[in-house]
């Protein structure tokens, strides 16, 4: 095996350097790559009548069964082609003996990883295949060979608008140029390259929906105008940018301290949680923007610029990636800050050509992130998209994805919106071939009776609805959602319509994992019966919400706490004054008294002052009083409901 026995052990070490004897020494002793590899050939060969002449270095069987291909190499030039080899003697091998993706591993070991490391890192990162690659290390005293597993890089996947975005207001065009200087001025500091600025001007000056209710909350502005007014606006500096994990720690070293705070706190988030809190903290770092004010960005926001607001994109300022890229259109952007690349979970529009598998691959990539928290259309649009790519391999399709993901919020955005019907859950894939041959879509669908509010409101937020208002600080999406759309008695349902002859249209269900021939599904009326055969369980959950509504913000009060406070439990248990006859639910929202603590019996606030019997939220925030002519406040205890305010003299 060793050429030159005559020379030192170190030069003998560096004779060692054909392939072949780097083959033949592995091939005795393969546990060297990995404990559990059974060695079944050298050389094996491919019949050349599969266009794949050539010989693997070593073909193994792991411990799990699974057929290895080991490819040897010993030099740079060697290693370079390393990656075209191997896939070629996969797919020889695939065809070959029959073998499925899954049932293959490749290694690739090598002494050398100076120019195969990219390659290879792509290859790993494009391929369905299992792939290790060693790095091969040759020692001389005591004389031995070992292996360790080499680290990939980072692939760069091309072009992303992170959605998180900062929303600068500028009173004037004075003010807006200023701005525009202090935010390039700002990006060259930190060392940010990569951004877009979209300068946004309404029809006409409007003021800041944002600073409104901020001002609302502590009581700047009243509502019969005293006190300052808000200001008005002419311009908007919409900014966005594109910044790794690796780089927004780059500009936070900065601040040391800041940096081991953010470290500290970002250490037990998944990915797109701590990319959101580096983007975060990056625009926190000085130096920061000037503006008139300021408020945070995100896609459903910058669309709301552009729809409800009516504003107009004056330009879109570029910089880096997104100024030398000369063939990316502004509508291109412009439709990534609205979210619609599947970026943000929520949306994703885009026409595909099926015979590009590029573009294919993308948009499978873009719709598995889309739908990350709706597994049951993920799996759905994958049968689907299979579907399309064999019966219509020379088409087009155009996806369009709406996937808010906001649980329970969903029945108060749809019932409380003019636009409601926007906020439902929605898909569709029109197929043209070259005229439109096919349509799937997707919508929700009663699917029984819906659990009790108070049951899902204890299972998911421990009981405590503020913990529900709390997730509107992020749009109101829900990690959780397919559980609770499940025990709201909902169901994500997918559908399909064939265009037969003319406007001739057969409609199928997907269920029990098939196509099942239905009747024509329209998506509206399914969500009217599940609100007329629920309606009590709808109105509760609008109500329970609504009534927290403070313009734009949430009231997390308890109305417990509020209750205590206005009890005199010891006068109560003085007097041993009890309400008998109460009814088991609310007389304003039907909601269940059973579980309640308190119960008022009085006024019913915006009814004509009516009396009634009520629960503590619909007293509290429907602007309920405790007194003689007004209403008793009754807790409840072994006995009943004991009078514990309001006491008549």
């Amino acid at each position: 095996m060793f050429r030159c026995l005559t020379k030192n052990l170190s030069e003998q070490v560096e004779e060692i350097v054909t392939e072949a004897e780097l083959r033949d020494y592995i091939a005795e002793n393969i546990e060297i790559l990995e404990s559990g590899l059974t060695l079944l050939d050298k050389e094996k060969y491919i019949p050349n009548d599969l266009g794949t002449r050539g010989f693997i270095d070593l073909y193994a069987r792991d411990a799990q069964g699974h057929h290895v291909l080991i490819e040897l190499k010993r030099s740079n030039p060697a290693s370079r082609e390393a990656i075209h080899e191997v896939q070629k003697y996969a797919e020889g091998v695939k065809r070959h003996l029959g073998v499925r993706d899954e049932e293959i591993r490749i290694i690739i070991a090598s002494t050398e990883w100076a120019e195969l490391l990219v390659s290879f890192s792509r290859f790993v990162s494009d391929s369905t295949l299992t792939i290790l690659g060693l790095k091969l290390e040759v020692e001389d005293s005591p004389f031995r060979i070992s292996s360790s597993p080499i680290s990939l890089l980072p692939i760069n996947q091309g072009r992303f608008i992170a959605p998180w975005h900062d929303v600068n207001w500028y009173l004037d065009e004075s003010s807006l140029r200023k701005g525009l200087a202090s935010i390039e001025r700002s990006c060259k500091e930190k060392g940010i390259a990569n951004y877009v600025i979209a300068i946004l001007q309404p029809s006409g000056p409007i003021h800041s929906d944002h600073q409104a209710n901020m001002w609302n909350a502590i009581g700047v502005a009243t509502s019969d105008g005293e006190g300052p007014s808000l200001p008005v606006y002419e311009f908007i500096a919409y900014f966005a940018m594109q910044l790794n994990h690796d780089e927004c720690l780059r500009i936070l070293e900065r601040d040391a301290d800041q940096l081991d705070e953010v470290r500290e706190t970002i250490a037990d988030m998944d990915a797109s949680e701590s990319l959101g809190y580096l983007y975060e903290s990056v625009s926190t770092v000085e130096p920061t923007p000037d503006q008139d004010h300021y408020e945070i960005g995100y896609p459903a926001k910058f669309s709301k610029f552009l729809n409800d607001l009516g504003c107009n994109v004056n330009s879109v300022i570029r910089h880096g990636v997104f100024e030398r890229n000369t063939l990316l259109s502004d509508e291109s952007i412009l439709a990534e800050l609205r979210g619609e690349d599947g970026s943000t979970g929520q949306r994703f529009k885009r026409i595909v050509s099926i015979s590009n598998k590029a573009h294919m691959s993308a948009a499978r990539a873009d719709i598995n992130n889309c739908l990350d928290q709706n597994p049951v259309w993920q799996s759905h649009l994958a049968r689907e998209i299979s579907e399309i790519e064999v019966e219509f391999p020379d088409g087009e399709m155009e996806i369009s994805i709406f996937n808010p993901s906001t649980a329970l919020l969903t029945l108060y955005f749809a019932m409380s919106r003019d636009d409601g019907i926007l906020y439902l859950p929605s898909y569709h894939i029109i197929v043209r071939n070259p005229e439109a041959v096919r349509m799937y879509y997707g919508c929700l669908e009663a699917m029984g009776r819906p659990q009790e509010y108070r049951e899902i409101l204890k299972k998911y937020y421990e009981g405590d609805i503020s913990l529900l208002l709390f997730t509107m600080t992020w749009g109101g999406r829900e990690s959780r959602d397919a559980d609770i759309i499940e025990d709201m008695g909902l169901a994500y349902r997918s559908f399909r319509s064939d265009i037969t002859t003319g406007t001739a249209q057969d409609f199928y269900i997907f269920r029990d994992d098939r196509w099942r021939s239905c009747d024509q599904a329209n998506p509206l009326e399914l969500f009217e019966k599940y609100v007329e055969d629920n309606e009590k369980f709808v109105r509760l959950v609008v109500r329970r919400i609504s009534e927290r509504s403070i313009g734009g913000l949430w009231d997390g009060t308890s109305p417990n706490t509020v209750l205590d406070d206005i009890a005199d439990i010891a006068r109560g248990e003085e007097s041993k004054r009890y309400f008998y006859g109460a009814p088991d639910d609310c007389d304003v929202c039907g909601d269940s008294l059973e579980d309640e603590k308190y119960m008022i019996d009085g006024a019913v606030a915006g009814n004509g002052s009516p009396w009634g019997c009520m629960c503590a939220a619909c007293f509290v925030f429907g602007g309920g009083a405790i007194g003689p002519g007004k209403g008793q406040l009754y807790l409840r205890d072994e006995n009943g409901w004991l009078l514990v305010g309001g006491f008549l003299q």
